[in-house]
């Protein structure tokens, strides 16, 4: 196939069906943003067009979801984003002291969402403190004093995770839930820890294994 054809030919191809992950069909049921740690590579894009399409700004502290960056000692970065918990765990909504909760699953819309009028924003910040993973954020823009966690970029019944559709790494994925949410409701610490463990067999912040340690030579006295 000629250069010119083969252009044509996958411009057609990526116009009508895309490629990969991305032409999967998206849930219509519950579902979840699903966080892949191993292939998170910090580029913090998920960070952008999460805050670009609630609030029109490129401001990391207005997104919903967050990357830790960590040393393991090769650098690592961690994806922190709501899982949508089964109502036995939603921690954050049974801490909130509103009644009722100021943040809390909608059974229509199928994700979390958080009553703004009346939420008393960090001075509070219990359903926080109750999240293993820590997920609900407040930022410190004045007109934003109020919990912010996913709502899986929902408009009028349109359910399209903007973090998804950008992640150059495929690392988030959209998806019905498959397996149990025990790994995504731990704190990005502990996160990290797992994966220093399996990625790297020096203990944390330890670049290299000194001679000593690597040829067994005892310390002189």
């Amino acid at each position: 196939m000629e250069g010119k054809q083969r252009f044509e030919y996958i411009e057609a191809m990526e116009t009508k069906t895309g490629w990969g992950v991305e032409n999967l069909p998206r849930p219509t049921g519950v579902a979840l943003v699903e966080a892949r740690w191993d292939l998170c590579i910090g580029c913090g894009y998920c960070e952008v067009a999460c805050s670009m399409y609630h609030h029109g700004v490129i401001n990391r502290d207005l997104s919903r979801i967050r990357i830790y960056r960590y040393l393991l000692p090769a650098p690592k970065s961690v994806q922190n984003v709501c899982c949508q918990c089964a109502k036995e765990e939603r921690e954050c909504e049974k801490a909130c002291p509103l009644d009722p909760p100021v943040i809390h699953y909608d059974e229509e819309k199928l994700h979390m969402v958080v009553d703004a009028e009346r939420c008393l924003g960090a001075k509070c910040g219990k359903c926080r403190k109750a999240c293993p993973a820590q997920v609900p954020s407040f930022s410190s823009a004045p007109d934003h004093e109020h919990a912010m966690v996913c709502d899986l970029c929902e408009r009028d019944g349109v359910r399209r995770p903007q973090c998804v559709d950008i992640c150059p790494a495929f690392a988030l994925e959209y998806m019905t839930p498959q397996f149990p949410q025990h790994l995504q409701r731990i704190h990005p610490d502990d996160k990290a820890d797992c994966l220093a463990e399996r990625l790297q067999p020096l203990p944390r912040n330890v670049a290299q294994v000194s001679p000593r340690e690597h040829f067994g030579w005892e310390e002189r006295k």
